[in-house]
Order: structure tokens, then sequence, then C-alpha cells
């Protein structure tokens, strides 16, 4: 092993896994499966990690799955540095294929070459090259291959109808061999040569090698000898298996002796097994039985197979994608004994030959079909907050069908005819008809030790798992991952899936078809104003991190004229997100549990309120939401509670994990508390003309496929963005706080962090904006905050208007009209019953008093002393007492 990645491993295993180095061995592991410090590895060469417990665990994981990265970039580890002399011609080719092939570079010398591969708008990677029949030729990218997509490797030339075979082998050597094993992959075909065993690689599963065989046959004809026979070692997936299959009855019809073998489970191929020591004698064994079940003829053919492996009288089994059962009637059997013996003596009975023995059982032998189709269980899933919990099951067809997946829950599994009803309703055409003992035993056999999947029940960031989740992407460690094919997402040594259906997000992964120019256009149509919009999405995108950090994150209204392009920016910002066709939903056309649910099912992504209704005054709608309901979003705290379903006492009270954007006509009319929370940006539509029309028209008709990759850029630079938000955001909180128009340092802090935001645009971070953009956005907030503080410093507009009534009425006469001191105080004492009818009398609206009472505490034009104060009147005889509300004058 290379020095240097031995010691890279060792540290890895030391740090993230707490093993302890004892003589030749790392002790004291933290298995990766069981999480228990009973994983053992070599020190001197550190491959694979096994798990000590035999009974319970027994996990075996080489240190390529524990560790990829050490493995990435070969290039840079193995390539000779300047100054140093060359070893081998090809360096870097010989490290990859001796530590991450586990090859005998002795054996496979003078097979490969070292070469390159170059790919625009890529970049470049060292190739491990093997040459191909008639000029063509195979190389295996080295480094960080995920670049490429999913191009793993290179092929130049023509194939079709080829194998590759180890150079030390000529067609004679073949025919010598007895017997050709056929596998996918060239390293494949190595690993098997390893072990003494004739194997060539046909590439690709596809790839039926009709030339190379008649070649065979010649060499055979030649020879004077029997044609070898063929064993289809192809990959155990479902291509791997359809190939097998398509290819025995091609190459039989041919004149070939065919026979299989395969890698049970279908996740790992023959160089994965070299590298586990698992091609013993044993192991070869139990891979040519698997291969010898694929190419059972019959469902009978099958079960007898399996009978004479493992003696169980009855079980299930799959043929073809759909569930038999093979059940042995003894009485039955010993009768075709008998028969064929003509004695019923058990020493007579054991003396019968192997072809005797099969034709008794397959009389004695019952299959029967009870299921027409193949359910798997692959993982269990459970929410537990609501505690419920689900097996994920894959249907197969026999047709050929894609298979569906699926959940059953524990009551649907536990008896036939309720997984009858369940499977009929998820996968067309299938029907269970075995019994629920038939069931009960299927189930033993899959679901006994499964593994559990972690779920979450919204969509964006995960903080307990510090992963992005965006639809069939996911984000973790800066690292892009993609969905499995069990739906859900391998992060390193945790899983994870989301349960949410509600919000679908659609983010394109290559970086190829990222394209810019909608900064311009952006800039264009909507000026400062559209950067700072874009700045709070990215920092959407960063909410539970920043709150983590800073305790608080703003709201940002977008609120003005109608017509002034409001709608438009927000679809466009939500294409940056992966979301297409939407703006948001209003909250006063919603129910509590509708809203709470909204706010619920997104993290790190803005929840958009439109308030439609809010012109309705006095509207049964206009009451149902109030905006300080939004108070505790602001830390991130929970908006609503709701009871569990349970006979105890639980709530569940799930905290807000995203942002919130308020989109309207007329400004929020809410309370101090809400209004210092908020970012207001306010739209008209002064300055439109047909080129700002032209690209506002460009940002509608941009395809979310040229621009969804804003938010892969952002979740996979982190932590460098939230490094410049923490180093930047106090300092401009800082900065605002000490501006003499600005007095509460909430708006200095939450307008500080929308200027840190805006950094993450410049070259320091995305490097979208140029700096003469981002400083006339930086005035902008300046000023935003600067308005946000004199709209706190104003009255509430109910407010206004109650004393805009007061005075107009009080300028009705010399004498004072409403004031029960009558001018003759600093104070000014108001029945709001006699102001009510005042203004009756006068014709003038009165605000609805309930919510008028509720305002009036906030007065600034003249300050609320007291609401329910005993005053000697002057307006009245005798200066009777009247109940009335007290303001400085």
């Amino acid at each position: 092993m290379n020095a240097s990645l031995r010691q890279d491993i060792l540290a890895r295993l030391m740090a993230d896994m707490e093993a302890i180095e004892r003589g030749p061995y790392l002790q004291k592991v933290r298995c990766p499966s069981c999480h228990k410090r009973e994983a053992y590895i070599a020190a001197d060469a550190p491959w694979m990690l096994k798990c000590g417990r035999e009974n319970n665990c027994g996990d075996q994981r080489h240190v390529k799955e524990l560790f990829p990265e050490l493995f990435a970039s070969w290039t840079e580890r193995y390539q000779p540095q300047d100054g140093q002399a060359a070893t081998s011609t090809t360096p870097v080719a010989d490290g990859y294929l001796r530590d991450g092939r586990g090859f005998e570079l002795e054996r496979i010398q003078g097979w490969y070459s070292q070469d390159n591969y170059w790919k625009h708008g890529v970049g470049g990677t060292t190739t491990v090259r093997f040459a191909l029949p008639g000029g063509a030729y195979w190389e295996r990218l080295l480094d960080k291959p995920e670049r490429f997509g999913k191009q793993k490797a290179n092929f130049v030339g023509r194939y079709k109808g080829q194998w590759w075979q180890p150079p030390v082998f000529t067609m004679a050597d073949l025919v010598e061999a007895g017997e050709v094993w056929i596998v996918e992959g060239i390293f494949d075909a190595i690993a098997l040569h390893h072990h003494g065993i004739a194997a060539v690689s046909a590439m690709s599963c596809s790839n039926y090698p009709e030339q190379a065989l008649e070649a065979l046959a010649d060499a055979a004809h030649q020879a004077g000898s029997t044609r070898p026979a063929l064993v289809w070692a192809l990959d155990g997936n479902h291509a791997g298996q359809t190939a097998t299959l398509k290819h025995v009855k091609r190459a039989r019809a041919a004149g070939w002796d065919c026979r299989a073998a395969q890698v049970p489970g279908g996740k790992r191929d023959w160089n994965d097994c070299h590298q586990r020591g698992e091609l013993t004698e044993k192991d070869l064994d139990t891979y040519r039985y698997c291969g010898d079940l694929l190419l059972a003829a019959t469902p009978t053919e099958k079960a007898l197979l399996i009978y004479k492996r493992t003696e169980r009288r009855e079980f299930w089994f799959e043929y073809r994608r759909q569930l038999w059962w093979w059940k042995l009637d003894l009485d039955a059997f010993e009768r075709a004994v008998k028969a064929a013996t003509g004695s019923a003596e058990p020493e007579d009975m054991e003396l019968i030959d192997e072809q005797q023995r099969d034709a008794a059982l397959m009389q004695a032998g019952a299959v029967k079909r009870i299921c027409t189709c193949f359910p798997t269980a692959l993982y269990y899933q459970a929410n537990a907050i609501t505690d419920e919990s689900w097996y994920y099951y894959q249907v197969e067809f026999p047709d050929g069908r894609a298979p569906i997946k699926n959940t059953f829950s524990g009551g649907q599994l536990s008896s036939a005819s309720e997984f009858k009803k369940r499977l009929l309703g998820v996968a067309p055409g299938a029907v269970w008809t075995g019994t629920s003992q038939q069931l009960d035993t299927l189930l033993q056999d899959q679901i006994g030790g499964i593994k559990t999947v972690e779920t979450i029940d919204f969509i964006g960031y995960s903080r307990e798992h510090g992963a992005y989740v965006f639809g069939d992407l996911a984000v973790a460690g800066g690292k892009v991952h993609r969905l499995n094919q069990e739906d859900y997402f391998e992060l390193g040594k945790r899983q994870l899936k989301t349960l949410s259906q509600s919000v679908s997000l659609h983010i394109n992964a290559d970086r190829q078809a990222y394209t810019t120019d909608w900064t311009r256009q952006l800039v264009g149509a909507f000026g400062a104003k559209g950067i700072v919009a874009t700045a709070y999405w990215l920092g959407s995108l960063l909410a539970e991190q920043i709150r983590g950090e800073m305790g608080s994150f703003p709201f940002l209204e977008i609120v003005g004229e109608a017509g002034a392009g409001k709608s438009t920016l927000i679809e466009f910002l939500w294409k940056l997100v992966g979301r297409r066709d939407y703006e948001g939903f209003d909250p006063s056309k919603a129910t509590m549990p509708a809203r709470s649910r909204n706010f619920a099912q997104v993290s790190n992504l803005p929840v958009v309120l439109i308030e439609s209704d809010r012109e309705q005054e006095g509207g049964a709608k206009q009451k149902q939401f109030d905006w300080d309901e939004l108070k505790t979003a602001f830390n991130g705290r929970s908006i609503r509670a709701r009871g569990v379903k349970n006979s105890g006492n639980d709530t569940y009270e799930p905290p807000f994990r995203g942002s919130i954007v308020i989109s309207q006509n007329a400004a929020v009319q809410a309370g101090e508390a809400i209004q210092t929370r908020i970012c207001h940006l306010h739209f008209t539509r002064e300055g439109q003309n047909g080129q700002t029309k032209q690209l506002a028209e460009a940002l509608e008709k941009t395809e979310l496929e040229h621009v969804s990759q804003f938010a892969l850029d952002v979740a996979t630079r982190e932590a460098a963005l939230l490094k410049l938000i923490k180093t930047n955001a106090k300092t401009y909180e800082n900065q605002l706080a000490a501006d003499p128009d600005i007095k509460v340092l909430r708006i200095a802090k939450c307008h500080g962090q929308l200027m840190a935001l805006l950094d993450c645009l410049g070259l320091d971070g995305l490097n979208l904006f140029d700096a003469q953009m981002l400083d006339m956005a930086a005035g902008h907030i300046w000023q935003m905050a600067r308005d946000r503080q004199q709209a706190i410093n104003a009255d509430h507009p109910m407010v206004a208007e109650f004393w805009e009534a007061f005075e107009y009425l009080e300028g009705l006469k010399a004498d004072s009209m409403l004031d029960h001191y009558g001018g003759e105080s600093d104070q000014v004492a108001i029945n709001l019953k006699d102001f009510e009818r005042a203004c009756a009398e006068h014709k003038l609206r009165v605000p609805e008093i309930r919510e008028l009472k509720r305002y009036l505490k906030t007065s600034k034009t003249r300050k609320f002393v007291d609401a329910n104060r005993t005053v000697r009147s002057r307006l009245r005889m005798n200066n009777t007492s009247v109940k009335c509300w007290v303001f400085q004058a």
C-alpha cells in the first residue's frame, strides 16, 4: 500500500471512528453498521474493516466505501513531484490498479498504459488505458470522475461482437481451460484471473461477443477439442440478469454449453469480491448456485435447486419476477421412491441415484404461484413525530414494466387480505393469492434485520443531518448526491429521504447549462431592488444556519403599485431554487391548519404570503389572519402547536425553518414588533419603459433548467458563504446603529444581515454582480433602514385616522367637544362612545372600535397614558365621572 494513503486511512479511522492502534491491528473501531466499537482492521494494510460481532452484525466494509474522498484524485497522490525520480512510466495507473483495485502489478505488467482524457468545460484527468481488438481502446477516468457526470470511462473505436481477454491468454489457452467466464468489466476479468479463472470482458452487458465466440469455436476445431463451457458472469443487477438470459439462449442455439455465475444482491461486482477476499472455492460455489437459479428453465427446476441446497420442506421463491411457493409432500416422495426402487425400507431408499431422487422430488413437490408480481421490502421508514411508520417496497412485474415503489404500513402487512388490497391499489394487475402463513414466512425473510432510513417531513435543509434535500438531489458537505435506485440519499454513514410531496423542486445539476444572463436582465428591469431581493433569496437558503449563529433572520416585504413587476420578480426568484410557476399563497384564504402546514413544509426556502383580501375592510376573511402570528418565526420558533393524535398529552410544535416574504400592494399594517422585523422593498411603475418591459419578459421566459443551479451554488458553498456573512453582518449592524436616524437596534441588525448577504453575490461569494451594482444596492438597503425607522415613528394608520377625526371635531366649536379635561390639562381624556357618537352625527367614518382599542395604546402623536381612567368631566353637568382613554396633550 502507498505509504501516504495508508497514513491518511489510519488517521481517518482514528479521528472519525475512534480506532485504537494495538499491535498489528486497529481495534475498538466504531462499526458503521451497528455503531458498536467492536470492529477491527489490519494496521499494515488497512483495506477491509470487519465487525467482530459475527452473530449480531458481521459487517465488512472496504475503506473505499468509508472514505471515498481518499481515492478521488490519483494523480495528485501518485504522480512524482518535481525533482523526484520516476520509477515507472505509468506511476498513476500503477497506484490506481494496486491500491484502488487490489491487483498485483507483476501479474498485469504491460497490459495497460497511462494516458489523459480532456472534456471541454470540465477539465482533464489521468486515465488507465487498455487496448481492445481492432485498434479500439477503453480507458478508466481516475481523477474525481464525478466531474464528468455518469461517465466513468471512455470508449474509442468499435468493440461490438468482440471481447477483451488478458494478453497472457491465446484462444488455444481458453480452449484448454475448459471453461471461460464472460464478465462485464475489464477489471472484473483481471480480478478473476488473479484466482486462476480464465475470464474475458464483454465490456458491456448488452454486447454479445459473437465474433470472439466464433474465433474460440475455430480454435477448438483446429485443436480437435470440444468447445469450452461458457460461464456468463455478468453483473447481478436487473440489466445483467436480463442480458444473461438473452445471451445464454443465443449461445445455446449456436451450440455452446452455457452456465452462469452471479454475485447475489446485485450491488457488488467481481473486482469488489476480489478486494473483499470473497473469491474462495466456497464463495465460487455460491456464485455458481446463484447462476443456476437464474438459468432454471421452470419454477419447479428452480425449486428443486433450492431444496437440494437448503433441505427446507416448504419455502417461497422468485421466478421471472413472480412469487412461487414450493412444498414437499413426504408421503408422495416415499411412494415415488418406492416405485423407483421397489422397496420401502429406509436403507434401500438411501441407495437411489441423484437422477431417481430428482424424479421423485419432481413428483412429490408441489409448486404454486402465490403472487403475479415480485414485491421486495427495501427498508423501514418512520415519522417519529406522528408515530407513523412504513415499509418501503419495490414491486417488479414479469412483463418488463418499470418497477413500482410505494409504502406498506404494518397493518397492511398483518394479513393476506390487507396485503392483497394494498398491492392491488399500488401495482396495477398485481394479485396476491397466498395465505397469511405464506405471507408471514415471506415477511420473516424480507424484513428481518431490514435497514432503517431516516426521514424528514419537509423539503430543504435538515439541520440535524447537515444536508439540503432538493427533490432528487441532495447536498451535504459541499457535495451533490443523487437519489439512489431505492429513493433515498446515501450521505456517508447516514441514509435520508423526505416524506414531503407538497413542494416540488426541479434543480438541474448540469453546470454546463447554467447561464448568468439573468443578472443583467434583473438589474435592467428592477435595478438595485432586484439585487436586494436576490440577496434575500440567497439568505433564505441559509436561514437556519444564520439563525443558529445570530439568533434571527428578517422578513422581506415586497409591496407597491399594481403592475410594478412584483409577481414577475418573485416567480423568477423561485426559478433560482427550482420551483416553476409559483408565487405564494394567500393566508387570508387559508385555514389555520393549512397556514401551519405551509410554514412547516419547507426549510431554508421562502414562504411567500400574498394577502389578496387585504382591502376588504371588516371582512370575515380579513380577520382570519393576524400578522402578529409571525413574531416567533423571526427566531425560528414554532408558529402554531397542535396535538398529537394519541391518548397522551403530547403536542407537536414544528420549528419555523424557512424565511418569510410578504408580497402585496399595500404595506403591512401591524404593531412595532412586526414592523421592526421587516425589511421593506417598495416597487412603483416609475421608470418603466419598453426596454425594462423587454428585460422583464426575458426573465419570465427564462427556463428553469438554465438558472436553478443557483440553489446548488449556494448549498455547495455553504461554509464559505456563512463565514462571509458572519464576518460582515456585525460590522454593517454597528455602522447602521451608529446612524442617528436609526434608533431601533433590531432594524440595524436585520438590515445589517441583508447587507452582508449582498457580499455573497459579489467577488468573494458567487460573483454574480459587480462592485458598482452591489454598492448601489447597499446604499438602497441603508435608506430602507432609515425609512423603516420613520415608519416605526409614525402612528398606525388607524390611530392616525382617529386623531385626524378628533382634531376635525374639536375644530368645529370654540369649546372642546370630546376632551373631558376641557383643554385645561396637559392631558387629553376621550370617551370612545362620545367619539363614536360625534363621528356618526358629522358623518365621519368610524374605525372599528375593537381594532381601534388595540392600536390606540401604540399612539405616538399623543402618547398613551391610561385606557380606563375615571375622569370628572368638564363637558357634562355637575362634572359627573366618565371612563376615558387618557393621552398626553
